[in-house]
């Protein structure tokens, strides 16, 4: 099983800077709903925005409201030996 390693206190500033090995998340901090951001589904004209301008405008499936927080990070798996092992997931 993978799970979601946030890279802390980290963020790109501009969405186009952001490496695409870096997996990002997007947590709703109202309900707490997580999920893949998907940065290819971004219009043309949000590529290169502002991390801060993108989170103003993302609105939670789930309940509504619009309190999204990107979060940048990998997956890890684990392995038999309780080590733990980078996994890109696409």
């Amino acid at each position: 099983m993978s799970r979601f390693v946030q890279i802390p206190d980290w963020t790109p500033g501009y969405i186009n800077v952001c490496p695409r090995h870096i997996d990002i998340l997007v947590e709703c901090t109202a309900c707490g709903e997580t999920r893949e951001f998907q940065r290819d589904r971004l219009s043309m004209a949000m590529r290169h925005a502002l991390i801060a301008d993108i989170e103003k405008r993302l609105k939670c499936t789930s309940c509504g409201e619009k309190a999204g927080k990107l979060r940048f990070g990998s997956y890890v798996t684990a392995i038999g030996d309780g080590s733990c092992s980078s996994q890109r997931t696409e």
